[in-house]
């Protein structure tokens, strides 16, 4: 079995620290940085500047093209090994708590703050643990911060749930693969073969909102409108987060603060590729798609000069 000798670290999985490339890879199937490159394979904005090989307006778009590359032209598996692994995997070993040498107090390198004690090896446990609580409590430099030294780090999973990654992945991949995208639709029409409840009810999004069977008929109505707002809810959360992670910021499910930068031609480009279908998020992970024909990648390669990254700060 091919095995590599050199430990690596990653945060966000569910073990920490990996030797094993197989089990990396199972555990990153399962981890943040999975749906982080699914929600991608989501992105009109992506796949766009996937098809423009990295030659896009917005620096932010270029820097995650150099990073993460085409996600839509690969299965996760061969990705991972290509550019996942080294993306995600801390470059400095993370700070722990260690013995010093008695001769030689050297104190890790990288660390701003440190705090010496001595532990009398003839205390319990116990009352070592309390009394080094105490100290860490009190100390007015203490502060607990989440660093990384990964290429690309995640965001503070503040408010969000890891779960909701996959549910809101799902929810929307229920929405988009029952519309019928021939289809114009008015705002407040069903778009598509099922309802925003329906989709709700088949995933049981909310489990008060399940239909009973013993409801009057104002209290079904109450579920019902219960579901469509928390399968609305659902979609726009999968939105944000497939708008962030294109800009390299995952995972938020919060608006944008700076709205994705494309000049009016290519912007009108890719709202014709999109329009053509020739554009269409994947949602399994072995999916790939294939790029635009030559011609149009020809008309793509002779376009303007791009804006400076000073302009768009």
């Amino acid at each position: 079995m091919d095995q590599q000798d050199t430990e690596q670290v990653f945060k966000g999985m569910r073990r920490f620290k990996y030797v094993r490339p197989d089990v990396l890879l199972d555990d990153a199937k399962q981890s943040p940085y999975f749906w982080w490159w699914a929600y991608l394979r989501l992105s009109k904005d992506y796949w766009w500047v996937c098809q423009l090989k990295g030659k896009a307006d917005d620096p932010r778009l270029r820097s995650m093209y150099r990073d993460f590359g085409d996600v839509f032209a690969m299965p996760f598996e061969d990705w991972w090994r290509k550019q996942g692994n080294d993306l995600f995997a801390e470059r400095i070993a993370p700070p722990e708590v260690r013995e010093l040498d008695r001769i030689n107090m050297r104190l890790s390198p990288g660390m701003s703050s440190h705090l010496l004690l001595e532990i009398p090896l003839n205390l319990t446990e116990a009352t070592i643990i309390k009394q080094v609580k105490k100290m860490l409590r009190n100390h007015p430099s203490r502060e607990v911060e989440r660093r990384s030294s990964a290429r690309r780090p995640l965001a503070k999973f503040t408010g969000i749930r890891k779960d909701l990654l996959q549910i809101a992945h799902v929810t929307w991949q229920m929405h988009w693969q029952s519309r019928d995208l021939s289809q114009t639709y008015k705002i407040g029409q069903v778009q598509g073969s099922k309802s925003l409840y329906q989709i709700g009810k088949e995933l049981r999004l909310v489990r008060t909102c399940m239909p009973v069977v013993t409801d009057n008929a104002e209290r079904a109505a109450k579920r019902v409108n219960g579901m469509k707002v928390a399968v609305s809810r659902m979609l726009a959360r999968a939105n944000y987060l497939a708008q962030n992670a294109a800009v390299g910021t995952f995972p938020s499910v919060q608006p944008m603060t700076q709205p994705i930068v494309w000049r009016s031609a290519q912007q009108q480009r890719m709202e014709e590729a999109v329009a053509a279908e020739e554009w269409r998020p994947l949602f399994g992970s072995d999916e790939i798609i294939n790029h635009l024909e030559k011609q149009d990648q020809k008309l793509i390669d002779a376009n303007v000069p791009l804006l400076d990254d000073d302009l768009l700060i």
